[in-house]
């Protein structure tokens, strides 16, 4: 079909655009309407069409020309051996689905970008599609292989794939069953082998278009079973298939050797085997390859039947999948010297076609080491920011270690120090920039390479080699990337810190700038998404960490287990996730991954990183109340390593662990020099994170010293610095030590409503909000707004009963997440006899089958109850539990928060479900919305964003039309804007909305109105 948005598309840079082109058909065809029919037909009954069949079987042809039939846009994939990697076979999915549905473009990329897995950005792009009609096919799946990234990332895409969106998949094998398993067997139809087998009047139309009228079709069906390549080439006459032909020992090799090859001249057959490198033969493209007359050989070729598709008037030529893997075996069999010459030809012309991917593959299997360079040179980054990290360096690996051929490129040098950081090795970074310093070229690239110079300042500073990070700042730009890393290290070194933060540019090294305002207590800045794939994994650990810091433990624990395998830095991970798991009821797992960094560090000699997990254990085992003379031995060990001197931010956490233990053992005196010297070096460094903690503990020991001013100062410093962080989170948790601290302030308060009020009641509830999780068990999610669903650890379940699914949220919804047996009956099906209580043995059973074994419903007594790990992973009690997490912050953190909750649950209540208890449970979820949107839009209009609360009144009002506050903030909102009809036009909806129930605005509102109309 031809497609406007087709045309109009641009060519997504470096990918081969004839993959994603539907392909071309021979000129000579034989119309098969049987299997058009057959097509479309399955296509609408069913998601899923697989065609399984041999090659030579005609699925490409067959399908191509069936496919120019159908109602919808067709997007087409032809995948190749470089598809296994997922990343990879990603981009061009998400291309090919892009010209024909705009909202897929950038999808997967930018999930990519927020660090979100091969497999889980396939799922997003798959729904990206919903609501467009559309059929993908997949051809040449068996290029993938038997397992694999690649087919991971397929079954997550086509187990998410819409209702209106058709796959087909086209394959010479069988789908691997991790896929099947991600398919429903009721969406899922083929087309044979033996559907796409010729009938003997297809054959017959086959022969006399290609002038073989001599032989009898019915003879050829049989001898063949209809297989269409052993018609078209009589291979019926090698012996029932099965006997050595040509010296082949593969039937179909041997008849492609004896009867196509064996017929050729020599010069046509020497051409056909050297451009089978090629996927499209050209003259042009040939001659590149070193051969003479390629336009009279293609002329040549062109008179003879062969199992090739011509295109572009005969001008482009394209073997058959079988032909050319016989061809490429042939190539094989010429000599070294040869095969050289050929390999290194295509690998130019890859690279001057803009392929630099392939041509490094091609140049390296060439022995071509130096071209394949200047090639990686160009790609390598985006290779890397990708996330094909094994593929990089396989390439590094075959040019040799820095300095061992001559000078190479600063591209490659730069690539080498990328993987250092992503691979969490500094000493391999600093061991490079080392190796450029004695070849006397590291000044040259440092000048030359703002990235370069970015990472070898990281490596050497988390090396603990001080000079050289400050000879690389004298050389490089101090701008961009330099300026990020630089902005990063002043967390720890104080020399290197700088007031304002540099901007974000959307390049990796943002996330330095992040990693540093995570310790600067900018924690709301870091809810962002980065452009680089590689950036956004080295940021998530400290997304993660502002999650935790901030109290939205469930969030950060969700977010951990989405990425902790996609994550390339370890590293940074282990050092802020313990944290959280502590935070999470998990002691002696966060301990251990602490312990875990620190022999990292220790083993990739990232020093300033092993002074930071030792200083990170102290805290963790005085927060556990452990060993204090082990804690106190850590620390006296950290504070006199020479590094400790330059390193601020270790310096002033460890005299903060330091006084508390004091405290605790009760060395007052020591305590309080070690808390005051601790808190003026968090100030000085503008460290916010920890100053909570640190002037708690000041305020004790000022306490205990008898300076009662002093104690009053440092814990309103404490409480100042929580407001700056947008949740008072971590000054709880330390309180919940030294709660002194508040009931001395709150009795020196004159008001009884003040902020030291407000941390005292959030104390007083603290223990019920923990999040106590002793050991890994299933994640439950149960999707209710906007359409219902059961997953477990993110793989969707199947039930065959939809009331197994009401049950559970029914369930969930009641008081205590339980029910008696008939009031179960009453609420489901309205009434109580043999039939449904069958019913809802089936249905309890089919849900049990689903869950984890020990999150399983519970029936005892003729009561029903679940789990409470499902009951959190109920998405209405999510939504409850959130919106009352986000009232308990402030300002604009607070409006953020909601409209962040509201977006995450849009849709209705149990969509399909029209029960009593449904519409009941509906009405209070849009009550509970409307409220927050009224909420929100107040806060807005006091936060002078007069646009935003114009628009969350609107919403509000369509939620709840009665709701006369909402009218009146829309008035304010529209008079702030100058807007005066707008002032009228919501007072009339406000109006025209009581007026459906017999009543009218209110005196405030008429009086509101005249106000704001002089």
């Amino acid at each position: 079909m031809n497609d406007p948005l087709r045309q109009t598309a641009p060519d997504a840079v470096g990918l081969i655009q004839h993959k994603i082109s539907v392909p071309d058909v021979p000129e000579r065809l034989v119309p098969r309407p049987r299997i058009d029919k057959a097509l479309a037909t399955l296509i609408e009954r069913r998601q899923v069409v697989l065609v399984l069949a041999t090659a030579g079987a005609g699925k490409t042809i067959a399908i191509s020309q069936a496919t120019t039939h159908l109602p919808h846009p067709v997007a087409w994939l032809s995948v190749d051996a470089t598809d296994t990697r997922p990343g990879r076979l990603l981009a061009y999915l998400e291309d090919a689905l892009g010209r024909h549905v705009p909202a897929a473009r950038q999808v997967a990329t930018r999930a990519l970008r927020a660090g979100i897995q091969h497999v889980e950005s396939a799922g997003l792009l798959a729904e990206s599609l919903k609501g467009h009609p559309l059929v993908l096919v997949l051809d040449n799946l068996e290029r993938l292989g038997v397992s694999g990234g690649g087919w991971e990332v397929l079954g997550a895409f086509l187990h998410y794939l819409p209702r209106t969106a058709r796959a087909v998949l086209l394959s010479r094998r069988d789908i691997p069953p991790a896929v099947h398993r991600e398919l429903d067997p009721t969406a899922v139809a083929g087309l044979r082998e033996e559907d796409l087998a010729f009938t003997v009047e297809e054959a017959a139309d086959a022969l006399r278009l290609n002038d073989n009228s001599t032989i009898d079709a019915a003879e050829a069906v049989s001898a063949t079973g209809g297989w269409v390549t052993g018609v078209l080439f009589e291979a019926w006459r090698s012996e029932e298939h099965t006997s050595v032909v040509g010296g082949e020992a593969d039937p179909l090799h041997g008849y492609i050797s004896s009867r196509i090859l064996g017929e050729l001249h020599r010069a046509d057959r020497d051409f056909l085997v050297t451009t089978s490198v090629l996927d499209e033969v050209t003259a042009e493209r040939a001659r590149a390859l070193g051969l003479g007359m390629p336009a009279k050989r293609l002329q040549s070729l062109r008179t003879v039947r062969l199992p090739v598709v011509w295109s572009h008037g005969g001008r482009t030529m394209r073997c058959h999948p079988r032909l050319r893997e016989f061809l490429l075996e042939q190539l094989e069999h010429r000599d070294d010297a040869q095969l050289r010459r050929i390999r290194r030809a295509h690998g130019g012309l890859l690279a001057g076609e803009g392929h630099d991917e392939e041509a490094t593959e091609v140049l390296l299997q060439a022995g071509e080491p130096a071209e394949a360079r200047v090639c990686a040179a160009r790609v390598i980054r985006h290779v890397i920011e990708r996330l094909d990290l094994p593929v990089a360096e396989r390439w590094l690996e075959a040019f040799g270690p820095v300095g061992s051929v001559g000078h190479e490129p600063t591209e490659l040098t730069t690539a080498r120090l990328m993987l250092a950081w992503a691979r969490d090795d500094p000493r391999g970074g600093v061991a490079i920039a080392d190796a450029l310093l004695e070849s006397g070229v590291r000044e040259e690239v440092a000048e030359a390479s703002q990235r370069a110079a970015a990472l070898m300042i990281y490596c050497y500073a988390q090396c603990g080699r001080v000079e050289d990070v400050d000879e690389i700042l004298r050389l490089a730009d101090p701008g961009g990337e330099v300026a990020a890393v630089r902005y990063g290290l002043g967390t720890i070194y104080a020399s290197y810190r700088t007031d304002t933060p540099p901007e974000l540019t959307g390049g990796p090294f943002d996330a330095a700038v992040l990693v540093a305002k995570y310790w600067f207590g900018h924690l709301t800045d870091l809810d962002v998404s980065l452009q680089s794939h590689w950036g956004t994994s080295l940021a998530t650990p400290w997304q993660i960490g502002a999650l935790r810091a901030q109290g939205h433990t469930r969030r950060a624990l969700e977010l951990y287990e989405r990425t902790r395998h996609s994550v390339s830095n370890s590293l940074s991970l282990r050092m802020v996730v313990p944290e959280l798991l502590m935070d999470a009821g998990r002691p002696a797992e966060a301990i251990a991954a602490l312990e875990e960094g620190r022999k990292l560090a220790l083993d990739t000699g990232a020093h300033a990183w092993y002074l930071g997990f030792t200083e990170g254990l102290v805290k963790l085992r005085t927060v556990d109340h452990r060993d204090a003379a082990a804690s106190m031995g850590l620390l006296d060990e950290l504070e006199k390593d020479p590094l400790i001197e330059h390193a601020l931010q270790l310096r002033a956490k460890a005299r903060t662990w330091r006084g508390w233990l004091l405290l605790r053992g009760g060395a007052d005196v020591e305590a309080l020099a070690c808390l005051r010297d601790a808190v003026s070096l968090l100030e000085t460094g503008g460290l916010f994170l920890e100053l909570p903690i640190a002037a708690v503990l000041l305020a004790e020991a000022e306490w205990r010293a008898g300076h009662e001013d002093e104690a009053d100062r440092a814990a309103d410093l404490a409480l100042e610095t929580s407001g700056r962080l947008g949740s008072h989170h971590v000054l709880l948790r330390i309180l919940t030590e030294f709660p002194a601290v508040v009931s001395r302030r709150i009795d020196a308060e004159a008001d009884t409503d003040t902020p030291w009020h407000a941390v005292g009641r959030a104390l007083a509830a603290q223990g019920k909000a923990n999040i106590q999780v002793t050991e890994r068990t299933p994640t439950v999610t149960v999707t209710e707004l906007g359409r219902h669903a059961l997953a477990v650890d993110g793989v969707e379940a199947h039930l065959r009963i939809s009331k197994s699914l009401e049950l559970l949220s029914y369930l969930s919804s009641r008081h205590g997440h339980a029910a008696d047996r008939r009031d179960v009956l009453d609420a489901l099906f309205t009434r109580d006899d043999r039939s449904t209580r069958a019913y809802l043995r089936q249905a309890v059973h089919q849900l049990n089958l689903a869950l984890p074994p020990r999150l399983r419903l519970v029936v005892e007594q003729n009561r029903l109850a679940l789990a409470d790990e499902v009951v959190r992973g109920c998405q209405s009690l999510r939504f409850e539990a959130d919106l009352a997490q986000a009232h308990r912050l402030t300002g604009r953190a607070r409006l953020s928060a909601i409209e962040a909750v509201l977006a995450r649950n849009e849709g209705d209540y149990l969509l399909d479900r029209t029960s009593q208890w449904v519409e009941e449970r509906r009405r209070t979820l849009s009550q509970r919305a409307a409220d927050a949107l009224s909420s929100a839009a107040e806060l807005a209009l006091r936060l002078h964003q007069y646009g935003d609360a114009a628009r969350l009144c609107d919403r509000a009002t369509a939620l709840d039309p009665l709701r006369e506050v909402a009218w009146r903030v829309r008035m304010r909102a529209a008079n702030a804007l100058g807007d005066d009809d707008g002032v009228l036009t919501a007072f009339l909806g406000c109006e025209a909305a009581l007026a459906r129930i017999d009543a009218s605005p209110s005196p405030s509102t008429r009086k509101l109105l005249k106000q704001l109309q002089r």
